[in-house]
């Protein structure tokens, strides 16, 4: 019998090891911590709105948008980003951590980001209604000067009947809350926040230099040659393999551009921000002599030999200008300095990250 209960023991020891392995893991209800924070969440809202009430921020952003002068900007649209152009031809080398965090976000998360972020704003926007109709109607306050014994007594009732109904009006602000954060979308709102992170980290790793940067550069170089490029070279006869020859050509600009960023990072950098402005100066002044009656058509003289030499000749002198300039140890001008103030500021604030 011993021989027997002996095998039997170890059976029944290793039934009740697998009987508490299969048992679930024990959990701790959380649920009444987060009672606090979404209460506390909807209380903060409620506030900040009726706080925000006597200024009406919304119909003075719609009249500050239909001001005579921002109308008269955004006419002038095509002329301001013309000028943007050519002080990127004299002076963008000067604003290093500005241009190239600029172009990595347009380069690479622009499009994503935007997506994300105006989805968001969506979002954002039915909570606020929802949240503005589950909000408690204010009741008219007494402005009478004498209050009756009877008002006073009744005044007392009613704040000693809120303190005690205290849970149950934190009960309602955690169901007003809870209603708010279903309309949001928990997976689009992180979507936003990891491309709006991944934004941020591809700015800093740019700005901190390295190899990172020079890549960013030649991404530059190559994307605003390429299209220069392909307008002046023809495949006779490769007709059908227009987008290899594309692909034949953008590459073989990243076999020379990568190598000259790295060798000599500021002339590639000259390059640029000289590019850039040219680009600018170009398409946009264009654009803005067609709209003036001095140039018929705006997309014909851009692609026209006249708009390439004017692209190619403000890309040299830029260049060279800016090269000179970092060669002498030269900076912005303090007249100059005094209409950059914003971007100089901006380019200050980027470099102590």
């Amino acid at each position: 019998s011993s021989s027997l209960c002996g095998p039997g023991c170890i059976c029944g020891a290793a039934v009740v090891r697998r009987f508490v392995m299969a048992e679930a893991m024990p959990k701790v209800n959380a649920a009444p911590a987060l009672a606090a924070p979404l209460a506390l969440a909807r209380q903060g809202y409620l506030r900040a709105t009726q706080a925000l009430a006597p200024y009406p921020v919304t119909e003075t952003l719609s009249k500050l948008a239909a001001h005579p002068l921002v109308e008269q900007l955004n006419t002038k649209k095509e002329l301001l980003l013309a000028l943007l152009g050519l002080v990127l031809v004299f002076h963008g080398s000067q604003f290093t951590n500005l241009l190239l965090c600029t172009q990595v976000s347009l380069a690479l998360l622009y499009d994503r980001v935007k997506g994300s972020i105006m989805t968001i704003y969506s979002d954002l926007q039915a909570a606020h209604e929802k949240m503005k109709a589950d909000a408690p109607a204010e009741e008219p306050k007494d402005t009478s000067d004498e209050k009756s014994k009877h008002a006073k007594k009744r005044e007392e009732k009613k704040q000693a009947a809120e303190k005690a109904s205290w849970a149950e009006k934190q009960k309602d602000d955690v169901e007003a809350a809870r209603k708010v954060l279903k309309v949001l979308d928990s997976e689009r709102l992180s979507a936003a926040a990891t491309e709006v992170l991944a934004a941020v980290m591809a700015c800093l790793l740019v700005i901190h230099g390295g190899f990172a940067q020079k890549v960013v550069v030649a991404h530059a170089l190559v994307k605003t040659l390429a299209e220069r490029v392909e307008c002046l070279l023809e495949f006779p006869g490769y007709e059908d393999l227009r987008s290899w020859t594309s692909i034949l050509i953008r590459l073989t600009l990243w076999v020379l551009l990568l190598p000259l960023a790295v060798v000599a990072a500021p002339f590639a950098l000259a390059m640029d921000a000289s590019f850039c402005g040219a680009q600018l100066a170009t398409e946009h002044g264009a654009r803005f002599l067609a709209a003036s009656g001095k140039v018929e058509d705006a997309e014909a003289f851009i692609a026209s030999p006249r708009g390439l030499m004017a692209f190619g000749g403000l890309a040299a002198f830029g260049t060279l200008w800016q090269l000179w300039t970092w060669a002498a140890g030269g900076s912005i001008a303090w007249y100059f300095q005094l209409v950059y103030l914003p971007a100089l500021v901006m380019e200050g604030l980027l470099s102590l990250l």
